[in-house]
């Protein structure tokens, strides 16, 4: 009979301790920390990003794209979708945001190393990467035409570039708004209307998206392109009839960031903005060759945005103006000229 009781009493412990097992495994995976970031730049970047964190932090990240549209319903997407970080927006994108309350501040550990224009002052968003402006040129359309490929914005007025530039939306912001937003900045309000006229004049012609804007030159339908720098520069290196260059009167500080978002794991998301500032994170984004964005935390890519850049002439934006009137500006750029017509 004690036999029995102890074997009884043997397999009520074996059968607890199976019924635990699964319950401690279920706790672990609740309390397991996570953070959901929205992104709106390449795919194939951030989740080379978001998988490099995890593996040094053990923090599971799940990566969402930031679906295109209007700004009302990207920025209802940011409220509404449970994401901790906006990784990739744009300046006058964060300003926006942050006047419609959905960033959190955070100061993150390498905040001595963001210059302050690079910045908010209550640490709304950081910059993580800056680019700048570049022409993208076809060589054979150039041949063809006897130009060679431009080098500032003057050059883009020639009269054998009419009908062959092509330029991405400027509601999307980036090179397309950019470009009108430096120039009206570095030229004055006068001056830059002037410039716009007749850029219109050369029947400019503006597409969907970034891609749409390179496939353009790439296939010899348009001559010259308006697209990010470093985006051009990689385009260069692995195709041989791209030519890239950039404009010597006159950039713009293309700058992409990271905000916390008012989601549920704040301090995961705390800990995956320290990591896109360390140096780790730029060697992750050299490694899938964005290696010519520049790095706001990086001192050693000084030489290497010299050796592309030299000294560019670039305004410091006032948010106010680009960001909260950015269709006036839009409207005003693409319209200038009509009334001589």
């Amino acid at each position: 009979m004690k036999k029995i009781l102890a074997l009884l009493c043997a397999a009520l412990c074996v059968l607890a301790v199976w019924q635990k097992q699964p319950a401690a495994a279920e706790n672990e995976v609740k309390n397991k920390e996570k953070v959901k970031i929205c992104i709106s730049m390449p795919p194939h970047l951030a989740r080379a990003l978001a998988d490099d964190f995890t593996a040094a932090s053990g923090i599971e990240a799940e990566v969402v794209p930031l679906p295109p549209g209007s700004v009302d319903n990207r920025f209802k997407f940011l409220a509404n979708s449970g994401s901790d970080v906006w990784l990739g927006g744009t300046v006058e994108e964060f300003y926006l945001a942050a006047e419609r309350g959905l960033l959190v501040s955070y100061q993150p550990e390498e905040a001595y190393a963001v210059p302050a224009e690079f910045r908010q002052n209550n640490w709304l968003w950081t910059a993580l990467y800056i680019d700048h402006i570049g022409f993208l040129s076809n060589k054979q359309n150039l041949h063809y035409f006897g130009l060679y490929a431009p080098e500032s914005w003057q050059d883009l007025l020639a009269d054998e570039l009419k009908f062959e530039l092509a330029l991405p939306d400027p509601k999307n912001g980036g090179a397309g708004y950019g470009m009108m937003t430096a120039l009206w900045q570095l030229k004055g309000e006068k001056a830059a209307m002037e410039y716009a006229s007749v850029l219109n004049s050369q029947r400019p012609e503006y597409f969907v998206n970034l891609q749409e804007t390179i496939d353009e030159v790439r296939m010899g339908y348009k001559t010259v392109a308006v697209v990010p720098l470093s985006l051009a520069l990689l385009l260069e290196r692995s195709e041989q009839n791209l030519f890239a260059t950039l404009p010597n009167d006159g950039n713009k500080n293309l700058i992409s960031g990271a905000a916390v978002l008012n989601g549920k794991n704040q301090a995961a998301a705390g800990k995956f903005i320290d990591y896109l500032l360390s140096r780790r994170a730029a060697e992750i984004v050299g490694a899938t060759g964005h290696q010519l964005i520049w790095s706001i935390s990086s001192a050693a890519d000084d030489d290497l945005r010299d050796k592309y850049t030299g000294k560019l002439l670039t305004p410091v934006d006032d948010l106010s103006w680009t960001a909260g009137q950015k269709a006036e500006v839009i409207a005003r750029w693409q319209n200038a000229g009509q009334e001589q017509k």
